[in-house]
């Protein structure tokens, strides 16, 4: 993960001359340069993988810290939502949580500050498995394939390895099931949305088309073979939750299906005496 951020720092940021771990660097080394540490793992969710804490010490001679301002502003443009691969293939993210105090290092004739990254890595964890297979996930998310612009890739269930942005992930967030007759039951299923784009402004772009194609569509066909719909009954977005972990769109459907019939024995004979 380390290496990852490195070769991403130094690709993005010409401007650095190397990026180190904590031990590499001294008072020595060219700068600017930058210092990664990387913190502790924490469970996050089983569908969105682990929750790490890196921090990135950007470090330039003793001048103003506006030039240091510039630098952590390239290095947060760099990391924030750009998907990083490791060496084994895995993806993961990062999202900026801020930098802290100024500090002065004499010794080393420099000056820097700790910018706090939250890394996610977008794999499963232990041995929960994300439902990508619900009829109801294939056919809402191959309807939002068919309604978003042409640019945006839609996904069902789980990010996976090398996503696209701009893009659209689905995943079931809840079901539940109560009868109407003795021959029929209504099924209700929530389903979250994570808008991703290039930057915030596509990002709610997405959103907003999104909204206006599910809020014009009261039924989303569920199979048309069987004439069997999706109706939409609640629709709701939080345009400031986070795109990878929370999602920014839920949308509740309803359809009813009817009870599995269940055949008794066929009656070989009927006997009856007259009294």
């Amino acid at each position: 993960m380390r290496n990852a951020i490195r070769d991403r720092l130094l690709t993005a940021v010409p401007e650095l001359k190397d990026v180190y771990e904590p031990q590499a660097a001294d008072k020595d080394s060219l700068k600017p340069y930058a210092v990664v540490l990387q913190g502790e793992d924490t469970d996050e969710s089983a569908w969105a993988g682990f929750r790490r804490i890196v921090e990135v010490w950007p470090y330039i001679s003793r001048s103003t810290f506006a030039k240091l301002d510039d630098l952590e502003s390239q290095i947060a443009s760099a990391l924030v939502s750009q998907p990083l691969v490791t060496t084994a293939g895995a993806v993961f993210t990062c999202s900026y949580l801020g930098s802290g105090q100024d500090t002065v290092d004499e010794e080393w004739d420099a000056i820097t500050r700790g910018m706090q990254f939250a890394v996610m890595a977008l794999q499963p964890i232990g041995g929960a498995v994300p439902i990508t297979s619900d009829p109801w996930l294939t056919a809402l998310s191959a309807w939002t394939d068919a309604q978003m612009s042409q640019e945006w890739t839609v996904y069902k269930g789980v990010w996976p390895l090398g996503y696209t942005k701009p893009s659209v992930m689905w995943r079931v967030t809840g079901i539940d099931t109560k009868m109407v007759t003795l021959g029929s039951f209504q099924v209700t299923k929530r389903l979250t949305a994570h808008v991703l784009g290039f930057d915030d402004n596509q990002q709610h772009a997405g959103i907003l088309e999104l909204m206006a194609a599910l809020g014009s569509t009261p039924k989303i066909p569920l199979n048309l073979a069987d004439r069997r719909y999706m109706t939409v009954v609640e629709l709701r977005a939080n345009m400031e939750a986070d795109a990878l972990t929370a999602g920014q769109v839920t949308v509740t459907l309803t359809s009813r299906t009817k009870r599995p019939v269940t055949e008794g024995p066929l009656m070989m004979e009927v006997n009856y005496k007259r009294i």
